[in-house]
């Protein structure tokens, strides 16, 4: 299935886990190694390929343990800031303020 907005988190997260669990069958690895790999129980590699709800930190796990990681710069790209963009964010004057003169300059002291 694809994801394209219109689910539910839970429909997502369902076929999340059925993502996991397909890339982990096409590794040759086992529910219990990826155990051993992420550190995760093995009852919450169940829960997760069958569509329970799972923390991030255990997705990242994941990732990393199926050769995944990479596509986290797909799900969330890093944003490089524009130059112009980088202008437009300095702070701007709110007020106006008399100009203080620069020297002790006063009436009289030309010569």
């Amino acid at each position: 299935m694809k994801i394209n907005g219109n689910e539910s988190n839970q429909e997502i997260i369902l076929e999340v886990g059925e993502r996991i669990k397909q890339r982990r069958i096409s590794l040759s690895i086992t529910q219990q190694e990826l155990s051993q790999k992420t550190g995760i129980a093995l009852r919450t590699i169940t829960n997760i390929e069958n569509g329970k709800n799972f923390s991030f930190d255990n997705f990242i796990s994941i990732l990393k343990a199926l050769k995944l990681i990479d596509n986290i710069n797909v799900l969330i790209m890093e944003s490089k800031i524009n130059p112009l963009v980088l202008m437009n964010l300095e702070k701007k004057r709110k007020r106006a303020s008399k100009i203080k003169p620069t020297t002790d300059w006063k009436w009289g002291d030309e010569k």
